[in-house]
């Protein structure tokens, strides 16, 4: 049986071997809008699918994964039929670079990215190290998320099983730790195990840092960076998102996720909008 992910980025192919088309899928949203991780990995898909093509014609092998993609958010995706355009930028013996459009029927451009495609080999393993990895209470001790968010519906909820350490959860009952981090345990609830396309979605799964900073509300990506390292072991992955700078109007936050070996298999950069609450300032002391 097709899960529900491979069905929601699953790409056709039309007569233009450089054109495809796809339904975005109005249940992998966040208070009605579409999520960033699940365009990228349908961006992902339509760059395999059209690089794998390229190299068939050629009698190559195909290249199955996406070891690097960087996505520019222009305007909310809709839901509905989208076109999706690929041009290969450079076609390589073990990489080969596309450009991934993706537009409304109407033409207008709501998103882009550039894909690299790779094979990597599931056996690797890492000659250094650096990043510290998250540690968590067994899953039984986490929290799953549902689709009642904090004054909004998560629709995503009911396809992701994602499930968070409960002490990073205070901003749900308005005692964010002021850490800046949510850390947790992130599966398909379908049972679908995680594949490289399928990280390209996690990276964006959790919700926004900035919540454990007691800032809420709608936070639209902008831009979404993600490198795949290794491919998953099978099992739920362990993800952490931090924040990192919020400024003006933006913020940034990077998302790392191990595999059930504790093998980093994937990093995300993102930067996205952000409402702050107007601050009056504090009145000068008189003199």
């Amino acid at each position: 049986m097709t899960s529900r992910f491979d069905q929601v980025t699953a790409v056709t192919a039309t007569d233009d071997p450089s054109r495809w088309t796809a339904t975005i899928d109005p249940q992998w949203s966040i208070a009605g809008r579409t999520n960033g991780g699940y365009v990228l990995a349908l961006l992902g898909r339509a760059a395999v699918e059209a690089v794998g093509a390229d190299r068939r014609a050629v009698d190559r092998p195909p290249l199955p994964h996406p070891i690097a993609a960087s996505a520019s958010y222009l305007s909310p995706v809709p839901v509905g039929e989208v076109h999706l355009a690929v041009s290969v930028l450079r076609a390589g013996r073990t990489q080969t670079a596309a450009r991934v459009t993706l537009t409304t029927p109407d033409g207008e451009l709501r998103a882009e990215a550039l894909v690299t495609c790779g094979r990597l080999d599931p056996d690797s393993e890492p000659v250094h190290d650096g990043v510290l990895a998250a540690t968590l209470p067994p899953m039984t001790g986490c929290v799953r998320l549902t689709v009642d968010g904090p004054g909004f519906q998560v629709p995503i909820m009911e396809v992701l099983d994602e499930r968070l350490d409960p002490s990073c959860l205070g901003w749900v009952d308005g005692k964010p730790s002021g850490q800046g981090e949510l850390r947790g345990y992130l599966g398909f609830a379908d049972g679908r195990h995680f594949d490289p396309l399928a990280l390209l979605q996690g990276v964006d799964a959790l919700p926004p840092a900035t919540f454990d900073l007691g800032l809420g509300g709608w936070v639209p990506t902008m831009q979404l960076s993600t490198w795949v390292r290794a491919v998953p072991s099978p099992g739920p992955v362990v993800v952490r998102q931090r924040a990192r700078l919020i400024e003006g109007s933006m913020f940034d936050e990077t998302c790392d996720i191990w595999d059930s070996r504790g093998r980093l298999v994937a990093t995300g950069h993102q930067l996205a909008g952000i409402r702050i609450p107007h601050r009056r300032p504090r009145p000068r002391p008189k003199e």
